[in-house]
């Protein structure tokens, strides 16, 4: 009987760093993905919706003229996101695209108070700082190492700003009835709405994607999205909100290890520290949370779908 226990408490563990795992593996399929971004972003953009208006018909989730408003607002701040983060990808090494990327962590503690009502800590603020420090100290210390650019790294910095919007926009609309799919379905057309005609006016070679890069695109869209989000969501009901953003900060570092195996992507000793202030300050701010509340909210910006339940 304490085997089969340990078994069932441990699954909703593993199921989160498998999450992050299958999350980890998306920078390096956008590398992989042969033609530019623009075009890569434009597919992917417009797979998604057909799918998780699938998925909630499925599972019987109702769409309304309700969900559909409230997420536009979510959905303008997820594009802008999605173009900026994507972005980020491919002109800065992956270990600066998510490292930066994930400071959003930090942010939110800055605009909780006046947007949220939220309190926090002093500890967590000195903590926020400490990891902006060791954004610098990445940002400045590549010097061109691992593909780093300065201009990549404003590409993150921009996507933990816009991922930052996204959250606060998710928390100030109400979502009372609204089921996960149905939320993220509304998103993801407003998702369309700002990326699709950037990607259009701003692409060269919509019409030179094969057959390969679809078949990389869906996978991306249904793996590392959508299978993903569906791991985490589940697990949610089981591992403290705190926990799961501890493991979330994994993601990064996997990304990074599968980005030197992949592409060989190397970074110099300054990056690697800022790199681990960062995470250590990060995991801070969580582990520091003046509530659960704030925790669950630390843990959303990780990931969309989370702050709400299937």
């Amino acid at each position: 009987m304490n085997r089969i226990t340990t078994r069932v408490q441990s699954a909703p563990i593993l199921a989160v760093f498998a999450a992050v795992l299958v999350w980890s593996v998306g920078p390096i399929i956008t590398l992989s993905i042969g033609v530019s971004i623009n075009t890569t972003i434009f597919y992917r953009v417009i797979f998604w919706p057909p799918l998780l208006f699938a998925i909630a018909k499925l599972r019987k989730v109702p769409i309304t003229k309700h969900v559909m408003k409230i997420t536009f607002w979510p959905g303008i701040f997820f594009g802008l996101s999605t173009i900026s983060g994507f972005t980020a990808m491919k002109v800065t090494s992956i270990a600066n695209a998510t490292i930066i990327g994930n400071v959003s962590t930090a942010m939110v503690l800055f605009v909780a108070p006046k947007f949220l009502g939220e309190r926090i800590r002093l500890v967590q603020v000195m903590l926020a700082v400490v990891s902006f420090a060791g954004i610098c100290a990445i940002v400045f210390g590549a010097n061109g190492s691992g593909g780093a650019t300065l201009r990549g790294d404003v590409y993150a910095l921009i996507n933990a700003i816009l991922w930052t919007g996204y959250f606060v926009a998710c928390k100030k609309v109400r979502t009372d009835g609204v089921g996960a799919w149905a939320f993220i379905f509304g998103v993801s057309v407003a998702q369309v709405v700002v990326v699709a005609p950037w990607a259009i006016a701003t692409s060269t070679d919509l019409g030179k994607v094969t057959a390969r890069d679809i078949g990389l695109i869906v996978l991306m869209t249904c793996f590392t999205g959508t299978v993903g989000h569906t791991l985490m969501v589940w697990a949610q009901r089981f591992v403290p909100a705190s926990t799961s953003s501890l493991i979330s900060l994994l993601m990064p570092v996997l990304s990074m290890i599968g980005a030197w195996l992949v592409f060989e992507q190397r970074i110099n000793l300054v990056q690697f520290i800022g790199g681990a202030v960062v995470l250590a300050s990060l995991a801070g701010v969580v582990r520091y949370g003046s509530k659960e509340s704030m925790n669950r909210d630390v843990l959303t910006t990780a990931d969309p779908l989370l702050n709400s339940s299937l």
